[in-house]
């Protein structure tokens, strides 16, 4: 956190950032971050990502600092397929983030390489997304220089670390390429082509960017074709929007048996229609020594057994760690646990802290619980008496992992991630 208004910084190559760390290249500047890689004093090589504080105006400085220091802590996964986080610190106000240096060149540079292990890569890259998915957290920016390929041949996704709010974030990225067609606009599903329309973010959005790689990775071209001018990039969202990708690239394909249906699942322009779970896409791919290699002691899965009962675990959001343990906030008799913002005009027995976001609605959610098969449900909205039609939804809406849920009800089990605003919860057994 900072107490005072961020100064500005003009890192070039030999500076030093927080006393530790020498510039050894500069690598990415933008609209609301500076990449570096940097080594300190002990020869070690990290990159170093700087969040541009000094550019907010200094009454926003404070709430983008928290929601960097949130998303930093959220984004502490332990995985063989992410480049691991470091440590975090501060420079003159301004928040900055250290990850690992791996020796690697970019997806983007083998596209339709012979030297690429198709199958091998795709697996990899699901298995990056999977254990983002299970941490409750959704990568936002998956495309192909976000996407790295180690010396061993390994893969490894980076750049899922977003600075200051998701939403606000992704949106100001779009806007501030308004003037040129940024490459990268190619790998975002269609529902963010309207983003200041929505606040949820969900794991169908990495899906359909992995379906566009694969596209790329099996013809060398984009699904709906080239992006160069405005004008392509207006013909580009109107055939993402209506499905229309190129087929008849896979029609001589020698495995288009195995591609097209993978394809047909991941580019669907209606969200709801696409694959919803990582592992429904790795089960439709051939079985070989490619599997998943696990980290000891990471906390990626989610506890399945139940001793006691169920609880939610903040894996995203303004108090990520924070454990609500169901069945002791339960009140009895009544079985029935209220969510929403925290706000004295609403009583919530979960009430969510929303402090860099305004998301979540006061009545936002109820969880209940069935003695009778022991079985928890979550609906979304909450029955008001002093609304005409009683029962009143949430404005944005409430997920059971990609999927929107109603009043009617949906079951929930230990691993499901619940998706109210930009808080993820994820449902464990204790």
């Amino acid at each position: 956190m900072i107490s005072n208004t961020a100064q500005r910084c003009d890192f070039r190559i030999h500076d030093i950032i927080d006393n530790k760390y020498r510039v050894e290249r500069v690598l990415e500047t933008s609209l609301n971050n500076q990449k570096f890689k940097v080594i300190d004093s002990e020869g070690k090589e990290y990159i170093l990502k700087l969040i541009k504080l000094w550019e907010v105006e200094p009454s926003k400085q404070q709430r983008i600092a928290l929601s960097a220091d949130n998303e930093i802590k959220s984004c502490r996964i332990d995985s063989n397929y992410l480049a691991r986080i470091i440590k975090s610190g501060n420079v003159n106000g301004n928040p900055y983030l250290l990850t690992e240096y791996r020796r690697s060149i970019p997806l983007s540079q083998y596209s339709r390489s012979n030297k690429l292990d198709l199958l091998k890569t795709v697996k990899e890259i699901l298995y990056g997304l999977r254990d983002l998915h299970k941490s409750g957290k959704v990568h936002c920016s998956l495309n192909p220089e976000n996407i790295l390929i180690t010396e061993g041949g390994h893969i490894l996704l980076t750049n899922y670390v977003i600075f200051g709010e998701r939403y606000k974030a992704l949106f100001n990225t779009y806007k501030s390429h308004s003037r040129f067609i940024d490459k990268n606009l190619a790998y975002q599903a269609p529902e963010l082509y309207r983003l200041e329309r929505s606040c949820t973010l969900l794991p169908v959005i990495d899906i359909y960017a992995f379906g566009v790689i694969l596209f790329q990775l099996l013809t060398g071209e984009l699904p709906f074709g080239k992006i160069v001018t405005e004008s392509d990039w207006i013909h580009y969202q109107s055939r993402a929007k209506s499905d229309d990708w190129n087929r008849n690239c896979l029609v001589r394909h020698e495995e288009r048996d195995l591609w097209m249906p993978i394809l047909e699942q991941c580019l669907s322009a209606d969200s709801g229609n696409r694959i919803k779970n990582i592992d429904d896409i790795l089960d439709l791919l051939p079985e070989n020594e490619i599997i998943y290699q696990e980290t000891p002691n990471n906390q990626i899965k989610a506890q399945s057994s139940i001793t006691n009962g169920i609880m939610l675990h903040v894996m995203q959001g303004d108090e990520v760690g924070k454990l609500y343990r169901l069945p002791e906030i339960m009140p009895f008799p009544k079985r029935i646990i209220t969510i929403g913002r925290a706000v004295n005009s609403v009583f919530n027995v979960l009430e969510l802290s929303e402090k860099t976001t305004s998301y979540i609605s006061r009545r936002h959610s109820t969880i209940e619980f069935d003695d009778k098969t022991e079985t928890w449900y979550i609906r979304d909205g909450q029955w008001d008496n002093n609304a005409k039609k009683k029962w009143v939804r949430s404005l944005n809406g409430t997920y059971v992992n990609s999927e929107k849920i109603s009043e009617e009800g949906h079951i929930i089990v230990p691993g499901d991630i619940i998706s109210i605003g930009d808080i993820k919860l994820r449902v464990e057994g204790y």
